[in-house]
């Protein structure tokens, strides 16, 4: 009697010890890779987080903003790229535009700019053919200006780069320093030929009545 309990005992124990092994065996086939899972998404993760952030940074509003205020400074404090002419003058010869009063001589004795019988044109009657040909003398006459306002500036840097340098002689301190003279004698020259072939178009009444409109503007 007590060898069959015995035996039974050892039935049961060796039947629990063989179903707790299967459950276990079970249970480790059915837990999911996490291991293998998690080393194959972290680093693809960590790659798209790294290059996702420095693209965004490059693209946003803020930094494109910042870029093109590096490139294209905003010129708030207006200074010249020449020390030796002032904003003022380097704009002007840059536009074309008269600082110095070249025509003087023309307009007070009454020889008009071409551009200022453009603007009154309709006020003192001018006639297609005036309008047609004044226009043109206008218009050669800005071109003129520009050109010679480049030439004169570059010439200016010149001198500017001899005299810092260090490396001059007298003969081309005589060459360049003339070289200005000759820029801006030509330069008043086309003001006053331009003056001189607008007069010419116009009547005596045409330009009492331009005269008028300037005093009175």
């Amino acid at each position: 009697m007590i060898k069959k309990i015995a035996l039974s005992i050892c039935i049961v124990l060796f039947l629990a010890h063989v179903n707790a092994q299967t459950t276990a065996d079970s249970t480790i086939k059915n837990l999911p890779d996490n291991t293998t899972k998690h080393s194959l998404d972290t680093p693809i993760r960590h790659k798209t987080d790294t290059t996702a952030k420095p693209i965004a940074t490059i693209h946003s509003p803020d930094s494109i903003s910042k870029a093109i205020a590096v490139i294209h400074p905003a010129d708030s404090a207006q200074h010249s790229p020449l020390k030796t002419l002032t904003y003022e003058q380097y704009s002007a010869l840059l536009k074309g535009d008269d600082l110095y009063n070249m025509n003087l001589v023309a307009v007070l004795n009454h020889f008009p700019m071409p551009d200022e019988v453009v603007k009154y044109k309709k006020r003192i009657d001018l006639s297609p053919i005036q309008i047609n040909k004044i226009t043109a003398i206008a218009t050669e006459l800005h071109r003129k200006r520009l050109e010679m306002g480049g030439i004169i500036i570059k010439n200016e840097q010149t001198l500017d780069d001899l005299f810092k340098g260090g490396k001059l002689d007298e003969g081309s301190v005589i060459f360049y320093a003339n070289r200005y003279g000759l820029y801006q004698g030509e330069l008043r020259t086309a003001i006053l030929v331009a003056c001189y072939n607008t007069e010419r178009l116009l009547s005596p009444a045409q330009i009492k009545h331009l005269e008028s409109l300037e005093n009175h503007k």
